[in-house]
């Protein structure tokens, strides 16, 4: 799948509207899903990603994991975007169903084991 993909479906989100912020909203939610589960899973979830969505890019500044609540994820999304928690959920779900047409079923059930329930059950859900 093309990154272009990923912008044009997130950019028509009603309270998203320009590239540059589809582009910072895509990043925003993967990189926090590839800060919720471990080295090894989160570079085989970024490696399926099309490029910019690198493990660099998306977490390699970081050394653990985050341990993080599906209502956490909404919330710093929110807060990041100052949208409200219907619009992050969609928007968060919205990059999810995107990510897991983009890695496969495959992938994602190889590495949804490694992130905490609920986020997991969140991208199952998308």
């Amino acid at each position: 799948m093309e990154y272009s993909r990923f912008v044009d479906r997130v950019k028509d989100l009603d309270f998203v509207g320009s590239y540059e912020r589809a582009d910072a909203v895509i990043k925003a939610v993967l990189g926090i899903l590839a800060s919720s589960m471990d080295e090894e899973h989160a570079k085989k979830l970024t490696g399926r990603l099309p490029e910019p969505l690198t493990f660099e890019r998306l977490r390699g500044h970081q050394a653990r994991p985050v341990d993080i609540t599906i209502e956490g994820f909404f919330s710093e999304i929110g807060a990041q975007f100052r949208i409200n928690p219907d619009q992050a959920k969609k928007a968060v779900d919205t990059v999810f169903r995107l990510c897991k047409e983009a890695v496969g079923e495959d992938t994602v059930s190889e590495v949804e084991y490694d992130m905490p329930p609920d986020v997991a059950e969140e991208l199952e859900a998308a």
